[in-house]
């Protein structure tokens, strides 16, 4: 189902918010032994 009334594409509304997708990075991060940057630091980049 498209929402019509939205100007993002659809896969961008399904990312969910910065938080829960800094949450998704970091997991990740951590279970493959890479060095987890902060909340600030993932923004920046």
């Amino acid at each position: 189902m498209a929402n019509q009334n939205s100007t993002l594409p659809q896969a961008t509304q399904h990312q969910g918010s910065l938080h829960d997708r800094y949450e998704i990075y970091r997991a990740n991060a951590e279970s493959l032994g890479w060095p987890v940057k902060t909340f600030e630091e993932w923004l920046d980049s």
